[in-house]
C-alpha cells in the first residue's frame, strides 16, 4: 500500500488510521477474542484455554511486516495471523493452543474484521456530513435573496437566488448521505460461516456460539453467512461514490466561482493555504481540488467492487480478496472529500458585490428573457422575440437600446422569479428528513 507522503491527497489521517496495519490487526484479532469468549460460553472450549487466547489477542504482540510477507504465500492474512496467534498462546499455555480459531475460516476473520474498520471509520463522516449539510442551509437562508448570474453551458443565462445553488449543494449532499447511512447500516454484520458456510464444526452449539459472537463484537447476526452475496458491500460502495460526486458537484460550483476575473466566493484562508511554489499572488482553491480529486478515484473503486460480485459457489477466489484493499481506499478517498469539504463549507465566503457587477456586465444575457416574455403579454411571443433580438444587435445597453421597460427591468427582485421559493422549498426539505 502506498506511504502516507504519496497518499497525502487522498486520505484523511482519520480513515487512513482506521485501515493501518495496527488497526487491521486489532479488528482481527477482537474477532479471535470473541469466538473464543463464544465458544467457550457454549462448552466447546475450556474457559482457561478462551482466558489465555484473550490475553494473547493484543495487536502490539505482531509485527505486521512478516504477516504481509507470509499472506502472499496463502493469498490470505489470516493464516500467517493465526499461526502467530497460536504460537503466542502455546507460549503462555500449550494446552490452550489447540483452541485458537476454532470452527472459523479465514474469511469469517476478514470479512468481520472490514465490517468492524467501517465501524470505526464511517460514523464520523456521516456526522460530517450533517455538519456540512447545515453550513450550506445557513449560507443558502442568509442569500436566499441576493442575485447572481446563472450559467448554463459555462455561458451567462438568466438569474436566481445564490441560496438555491447553495440549497441544491445541500440538498443533494443530504441525500446521498442518508443512502450511505442506511446501506453502512447494512454492512454491520458478523460474518460467520466456517469452512463452507454450515458450521459444521460446531454441531448443535452453532447458533449459541453466533449469538455471543455477534454480542461480544457489537454487530447484528445476520440470517446466514454471506461468504459470496456482497450486496450489501457493492451497495455500501456505490453510496460512497455517490456521497463524494455530491460534493464534488459543490466543489465544482466553488472552484468556477474563485476563478480570479469571476471573483465571487472564496474558501477560507490561512497560513499557506492555496499559495502557489512560484506565484505569490495565486490563492488556489485548495479545497474544491482534494474534493474533486477524490470524485476522479471514487467511480472507479465503487466499480471495482461491484464488478467483484459475481463470486463463485460458496467461497470465492479473486473477487473477494480484491474487495477489502478496493474498500480501504475508496472510503479513505471518501474520508478526505468529507473533511476538506467541512472546512470549506464552513468558512465558504461570498462577495455580493462580484456577484452584482458580473450580472451588471452580462446586462443582455440577464435581462433577455424576461423583456421577451413582458413584450410577449401585449404583442405575441415571436413578435416579442424578434424585438429583442434587434435591441441585442444594437449593443451598449440593452434596456436603453429596446427603448421601453426599463422600471421592469431594473426590478431585480422580479428578476429572480420563484427563486427564492425554492430556496424556501429545499431548506424545508432538509427539515422534514
Amino acid at each position: 500500500m502506498a506511504g502516507r507522503l504519496v497518499n497525502a491527497l487522498g486520505s484523511s489521517s482519520a480513515t487512513a488510521e482506521a485501515f493501518s496495519d495496527t488497526a487491521t490487526l486489532r479488528h482481527m484479532l477482537r474477532f479471535e477474542a470473541a469466538l473464543a469468549m463464544a465458544t467457550a460460553a457454549a462448552g466447546l472450549i475450556p474457559k482457561r484455554a478462551a482466558s489465555v487466547i484473550v490475553t494473547a489477542c493484543d495487536a502490539s504482540l505482531y509485527d505486521p511486516a512478516p504477516l504481509g510477507e507470509a499472506a502472499r504465500r496463502t493469498a490470505t492474512l489470516t493464516v500467517p495471523l493465526v499461526k502467530a496467534l497460536t504460537q503466542e498462546v502455546a507460549r503462555r499455555d500449550p494446552k490452550a493452543a489447540d483452541y485458537v480459531h476454532w470452527g472459523a475460516t479465514s474469511q469469517d476473520v476478514l470479512d468481520t474484521a472490514m465490517v468492524l474498520q467501517l465501524g470505526e471509520a464511517v460514523p464520523p463522516l456521516l456526522k460530517a456530513l450533517d455538519g456540512i449539510v447545515s453550513a450550506f442551509a445557513r449560507l443558502a437562508r442568509k442569500h436566499r435573496t441576493t442575485p447572481m448570474l446563472g450559467r448554463t453551458l459555462l455561458q451567462p443565462a438568466t438569474p436566481l437566488a445564490l441560496g438555491q445553488k447553495i440549497s441544491g449543494w445541500a440538498s443533494d449532499i443530504d441525500r446521498a448521505r442518508r443512502r450511505l447511512g442506511e446501506s453502512f447500516g447494512e454492512t454491520q454484520i458478523v460474518q460467520f460461516g466456517g469452512a463452507s458456510g454450515s458450521l459444521t464444526a460446531l454441531g448443535p452449539e452453532a447458533e449459541p456460539v453466533m449469538k455471543v459472537l455477534a454480542k461480544q463484537l457489537k454487530l447484528a447476526l445476520p440470517p446466514g453467512p454471506w461468504f459470496t452475496q456482497r450486496v450489501r458491500v457493492a451497495a455500501f460502495a456505490q453510496d460512497c461514490a455517490l456521497v463524494v460526486g455530491a460534493l464534488a458537484k459543490a466543489s465544482r460550483d466553488i472552484a468556477l466561482m474563485m476563478q480570479f476575473e469571476v471573483g465571487e466566493a472564496s474558501e477560507p484562508s490561512g497560513p499557506g493555504r492555496g499559495s502557489s511554489s512560484t506565484m505569490p499572488h495565486k490563492r488556489n482553491p485548495v479545497g474544491a481540488a482534494l474534493v474533486l480529486s477524490a470524485a476522479t478515484r471514487a467511480p472507479m473503486l465503487a466499480a471495482t467492487i461491484v464488478s467483484a460480485m459475481p463470486q463463485e459457489h460458496e467461497r470465492a477466489l479473486g473477487g473477494w480478496q480484491a474487495e477489502w484493499p478496493t474498500l480501504a481506499s475508496l472510503v479513505e478517498a471518501l474520508g478526505s472529500a468529507v473533511e476538506v469539504m467541512a472546512e470549506v463549507a464552513s468558512g465558504l465566503t461570498i462577495d455580493s458585490d462580484a456577484l452584482l457587477a458580473n450580472m451588471d456586465a452580462a446586462e443582455a444575457a440577464v435581462l433577455a428573457e424576461r423583456a421577451t416574455f413582458l413584450l410577449a403579454r401585449t404583442m405575441g411571443k415571436r413578435e416579442a422575440h424578434a424585438l429583442v433580438e434587434q435591441a441585442l444587435a444594437k449593443g451598449g445597453s440593452f434596456a436603453q437600446a429596446l427603448g421601453r421597460l426599463e422600471t421592469e427591468l431594473a426590478d431585480r427582485a422580479a428578476l429572480l422569479g420563484y427563486s427564492p421559493e425554492f430556496v424556501d422549498r429545499l431548506l424545508a426539505d432538509l427539515k422534514r428528513r
